[in-house]
C-alpha cells in the first residue's frame, strides 16, 4: 500500500509517527474467548484417565473435592497413586489426611509404612487413630516401636488402636509395653491390651499370668490365656 504525504510534510526536521490502528473487537468477544479456553480445559479433563483425573483433583482448592478424590482413588487400589497419597498426608485439611491414611491402607503398599508411622504424630486425633489401625493392617514390624510409643498417646482411642495393632503384628517386643498398658486408666485400653497379649501367644504367657492377679483385668486376661496354643 502506498501512502501519499502532502509536500509540506517533507520538510527537513519533521518527524512522522504512524500509529497502527487497533484491532476492533466485537462486543462480547473477550467473554467468548474465555469461554472457549474453559471449554478446552473441560474437554481435556473429560478425556483424562480416571486415576489421572483423581490425582489432579487431589490438588483442588476445595478440601471437599480433595477428600472425595482421595477416598475414591483408595477404593480403586491403583498402585500408581501411592506417591500422591503419601503427599496427601501433609494436606492442610485433617479430613483429607485421614482419607489418605485409609486409602493407603486399602492399597496395602509397604512404601506407606514410614509415612504412616510419622502420621502417628499428627495434630489430629482422628488421623492418629486411623494411622494406628492401618499400621496393624499392614503388619510391618517396622511400625512396632512407633506403636509402642503410641500406647502413651493422649487419646484413649489411639492407645486402644495401637494395642490392637501390636496384637495383630505379634512382635514379642511389645509384651512388656502391653503389660504396662494393663494399668491404663481406660477400661477399653486395658481390655485390648489383654487381647493383644493373647494374640502374641506364648511369649506373653508370663505377663498374662501376672494379669490374673489384677481384679481390673482378670477376666480379660483369662479370655486371652485360652487363645494361647
Amino acid at each position: 500500500m502506498k501512502i501519499r504525504l502532502p509536500g509540506f510534510m517533507w520538510k527537513k526536521g519533521n518527524v512522522i509517527r504512524i500509529q497502527p490502528k487497533g484491532v476492533d473487537r466485537q462486543p462480547g468477544q473477550d467473554a467468548q474467548s474465555a469461554q472457549s479456553i474453559q471449554a478446552g480445559i473441560t474437554d481435556q479433563r473429560l478425556h483424562q484417565k480416571s486415576t489421572q483425573a483423581l490425582v489432579t483433583s487431589m490438588e483442588d482448592p476445595d478440601p471437599f473435592i480433595r477428600a472425595v478424590s482421595v477416598e475414591v482413588i483408595g477404593r480403586m487400589r491403583d498402585k500408581n497413586a501411592v506417591t500422591p497419597l503419601i503427599e496427601a498426608l501433609k494436606d492442610p485439611s485433617k479430613y483429607v489426611r485421614e482419607k489418605a491414611v485409609i486409602a493407603l491402607g486399602n492399597l496395602g503398599d509397604k512404601r506407606a509404612v514410614q509415612p504412616l508411622i510419622e502420621a502417628l504424630n499428627d495434630d489430629s486425633e482422628e488421623v492418629r487413630v486411623t494411622s494406628a489401625g492401618v499400621l496393624g493392617h499392614l503388619k510391618d514390624r517396622l511400625a512396632v516401636p512407633a506403636l509402642i510409643k503410641s500406647l502413651q498417646d493422649p487419646s484413649p482411642i489411639a492407645r486402644m488402636k495401637s494395642a490392637i495393632s501390636l496384637g495383630v503384628i505379634r512382635d514379642a517386643a511389645a509384651v512388656t509395653p502391653l503389660y504396662n498398658a494393663l494399668k491404663d486408666e481406660n477400661e477399653l485400653v486395658r481390655k485390648y491390651a489383654c487381647e493383644a497379649l493373647g494374640n502374641i501367644g506364648r511369649p506373653a504367657v508370663p505377663a498374662l499370668l501376672l494379669a490374673l492377679r489384677d481384679d481390673r483385668v482378670r477376666a480379660h486376661a483369662a479370655q486371652a490365656m485360652v487363645k494361647v496354643k
